[in-house]
């Protein structure tokens, strides 16, 4: 495989959003899309959508990459794990979507972990550095 697809799976309109802020950063890009479950909808039309690409292109990396651990976008997202040409990420975020985005072609194991990693390492509590007497210093 050298392509890839990177698809963003999430309850409502929030693959939307990262969709559109990513290409505020990284520019538009054909290998990203996204799709949203609204509320009253069913996981398995998306499923079945991302099952069609996968199986017409079988030499094409198709990243999903889901909003929430557990959540039913992400677990109706797991039957697709299956097939060789499909990864599943959950816990997404605009770093990792850009890492992946822009790393180029297919993606190994141990490039996919990686970017999770690091991805991980971006979450962090951001306070201001006080210094004597508690006085707050500016961010920047």
């Amino acid at each position: 495989m050298t392509d890839k697809k990177v698809i963003l799976a999430t309850h409502g309109r929030l693959s939307e959003g990262m969709m559109h802020s990513v290409q505020m950063i990284a520019g538009k890009n054909e290998d990203l899309s996204c799709m949203g479950m609204m509320p009253g909808e069913h996981y398995q039309p998306m499923v079945d959508s991302v099952e069609a690409m996968a199986k017409e292109n079988p030499d094409t990396q198709y990243i999903i990459i889901t909003d929430l651990f557990g959540g039913s976008v992400c677990n109706g997202m797991t039957m697709l794990a299956g097939y060789p040409n499909v990864k599943l990420l959950a816990g997404m975020n605009m770093g990792l979507v850009i890492n992946i985005l822009l790393t180029p072609g297919a993606l190994s194991d141990k490039q996919l972990a990686e970017i999770v990693e690091e991805s991980r390492q971006a979450l962090m509590i951001v306070q201001p550095v006080r210094t004597d007497a508690g006085a707050e210093e500016e961010f920047f």
